[in-house]
């Protein structure tokens, strides 16, 4: 998808790499400039993952004219000038106007923090991140792996693919400002609506927040994870349990009851599991559908089922220490229309291996025409002309299109009669509208069909043969049930983007298996690496549903790109979350190569503090992070109207494209409010209250 492009990777941090290695794996020729002496901090403490994919130079003093020509003659530059001094100069100077150059640092280029070089667990810390993983009774725990970074690579690329669109149609480069602030509070969306109601926002194990059963349990030989909300979900469990007299039980008679009573839930279950296996657990659950899995060691994923079925985890011999190593493979996974640009990574290259090429290379780069300085702001949108049908629910799919409209997308919202099930997810507001459907879906106008009727099935057709990507997160097999599986309807449209993400993908070895965000967090590695106590604990962050949303987002991209530039052709891409979650451990897979050499959070009289090496910063809240200036001059807290004359407050977009932004204008009505000109387009009937709107 993006071969022929020239990608220099100067920056150090982690969120570099992993972006550089994305570009690799989507076509890109990536040049990793390494420093003259190996080794050092950031990325450089796993080379053989920062490495591969990429072609390898090292510059030492002696190499300038190499390395400005390198720069001068590559399509992107991937810094982070937080880091480096080199990287600031690059930044700020005139570059090739039509270059793309990205910079990811901790806090941006705006706010007071600007330029600090905040490390994973700094950003963490003064986030509100930290502060909403570990037990409920303990201090704020930072995390396992490094999420921030691996999320931030997620939004770097998409803004890369998004501005290659711009370039191509319009001629002109630009500046990205990625900071890992932004994604840190995008990523506390489910906890902003406890602060907006006065609540306590704060970590709570394994368990919801606000659902039960819902958390880990220990079994004999390791632990399970069980997810049973919903009062069937409850009853199917209590039957694989062999307790009926639990359902007798008033605690437990409602959802409400049994979270307000989930201590003795907790035991109930934690009675049933600690007899049994995690295989006598999950064969019980499995015929009573209920979301549920093991807890996966990181160790173990190379031979987890599904993730060797799907190729996620692949070795390959480092050429520098001659030793075997774990290497992510790609999280896009395309089926069914020969989509091409996902390639297999390259070897790993030894250091400099690629010296004779580069220089050559160099030679015959065409010399720069035109140069700019800073960001000519344009009114061009990254995706004017583009159109989106979301079939979402919860996060995956909605955060997707949530910035597919920030850059300019026209995303149709399809809910059932009912709604997205966010829409009742509380907390809710006087009026029983939710707020956390307010945050994940801006951007979009709203249609509501059941597609169980012939005549909306009918009118979704319509809407599909106007429009170029369908996204959805359903459960797996509900859209072909219903004559819009991929196959389907590329059948009929074979031009169209069908972009499917749920819990383990539709090639799996768990077909129909439910998931939710703690579940695939559990089965990916991420809830290992991060212990408290002994205890395997998920990130209080919903990171599973983001990076699946994250992933679905440069899928689409992706998809885009390479139906504007090789005639029309289509794409099917599917997707999985536990995919996205195993590549985001990926740093862990290979000895040495922790993240955290001096940083911890500690417990003193005045609260929670991270001491990194002797430096004390307090441990945010996430009431903090909200009135926080930072927060404020990065514009990632918005107040914005709806189509009927409400406004919400909602989440700013990290796609940070300084010539062409992405812009949040609006929130989404009510339910059912037909936006006029979509009711005009299709000739849909509106209701009398929407035509009094």
């Amino acid at each position: 998808m993006l071969d022929g492009w020239l990608v220099v990777e100067v920056g150090d941090r982690v969120a570099v790499a992993a972006c550089g290695g994305l570009l690799a794996q989507l076509g890109a020729d990536v040049v990793l400039v390494e420093p003259e002496r190996p080794g050092g901090g950031h990325k450089w403490r796993d080379r053989p993952v920062t490495a591969a994919g990429k072609r390898s130079v090292v510059i030492s003093t002696g190499d300038r004219e190499l390395f400005e020509g390198l720069v001068a003659g590559a399509d992107v530059v991937l810094l982070s000038s937080d880091l480096s001094g080199a990287d600031r100069a690059l930044w700020e100077s005139a570059r090739p106007a039509g270059q793309i150059l990205c910079d990811i640092t901790a806090f941006g280029h705006s706010g007071p923090f600007a330029g600090v070089p905040g490390s994973e667990a700094f950003v963490e810390a003064v986030s509100g991140v930290a502060e909403t993983t570990g037990r409920r009774d303990g201090p704020p725990v930072l995390l396992g792996e490094p999420l921030l970074e691996m999320e931030s690579a997620l939004y770097a690329v998409s803004a890369i693919v998004a501005a290659r669109r711009v370039r191509r149609r319009h001629g002109f480069g630009q500046r990205i400002d990625i900071a890992l602030y932004d994604v840190a509070v995008n990523a506390l969306a489910t906890f902003f609506p406890l602060a907006f109601t006065g609540r306590t926002a704060t970590r709570n194990g394994n368990r919801h927040p606000t659902l039960s059963p819902w958390n880990s349990y220990r079994a004999l030989d390791g632990w399970v994870v069980i997810c049973a909300p919903t009062d069937e979900q409850w009853a199917r469990l209590c039957t694989a349990m062999n307790r009926p007299e639990l359902l007798l039980d008033k605690r437990f008679r409602s959802p409400s009851a049994r979270m307000d009573h989930a201590d003795a839930i907790d035991e109930a279950v934690g009675a049933w599991t600690s007899l049994q296996s995690v295989a006598a657990c999950l064969d019980a659950l499995a015929p009573h559908v209920i979301p549920s899995g093991p807890v996966t060691a990181l160790d173990d994923l190379a031979i987890e089922p599904n993730l060797r079925h799907r190729g996620v985890v692949r070795s390959a011999i480092d050429p520098e220490s001659g030793r075997q190593v774990w290497l992510p493979g790609c999280p896009i996974r395309s089926s069914g229309t020969g989509f091409a640009a996902v390639i297999p990574a390259r070897d790993i290259p030894a250091r400099d291996a690629d010296r004779a090429p580069i220089s050559a290379l160099v030679a015959v780069l065409p010399q720069v025409r035109g140069t700019v300085t800073g960001d000519p702001v344009s009114r061009v949108r990254p995706l004017e002309g583009v159109r989106v049908v979301e079939i979402g629910m919860n996060t995956v799919g909605p955060l997707a299109g949530r910035q597919l409209g920030a850059l300019g997308a026209d995303v149709i919202k399809v809910e059932p009669p009912r709604g997205d099930v966010n829409r009742h997810n509380a907390p809710l507001r006087g009026d029983g509208e939710s707020y956390i459907f307010a945050l994940l879906n801006t951007d979009k106008r709203g249609l509501v069909l059941d597609l169980r009727e012939e005549a909306d099935r009918r009118v979704l057709w319509d809407v599909l043969g106007t429009a170029d990507v369908v996204i959805e997160n359903l459960k797996p097999g509900s859209l072909r049930r219903l004559g819009f599986g991929p196959a389907e309807v590329q059948a009929v449209l074979p031009g169209l983007i069908y972009c499917s993400i749920n819990g383990f993908g539709h090639d799996a070895v768990y077909p129909g298996r439910p998931a939710l965000d703690t579940v695939v967090q559990a089965m990916s590695g991420l809830m290992s690496a991060t212990t408290v106590d002994g205890i395997p604990t998920k990130a209080g962050i919903s990171v599973s549903d983001q990076i699946g949303g994250l992933v679905g987002l440069l899928a689409v991209l992706a998809g885009i790109e390479r139906r504007e530039t090789r005639g029309g052709a289509g794409a099917a891409f599917d997707l999985a979350m536990q995919d996205g979650s195993a590549w985001a451990t990926h740093r862990l897979w290979n000895a040495g190569a922790a993240i955290y050499t001096s940083a911890r959070i500690v417990t003193t009289e005045d609260g929670p503090v991270l001491d990194e090496g002797g430096t004390l910063t307090p441990v945010a809240t996430v009431d903090d992070v909200l009135a926080h200036v930072q927060t404020a001059v990065r514009g990632l807290i918005l107040d914005r109207p709806t189509a009927e004359g409400d406004s919400w407050t909602v989440l700013g977009s990290p796609l940070r494209l300084l010539s062409t932004p992405a812009v949040v204008r609006a929130a989404m009505p009510r339910l059912g409010v037909l936006d006029p000109a979509l009711a005009a387009e299709f000739d849909l009937v509106r209701s009398p209250d929407d035509a009094r709107s």
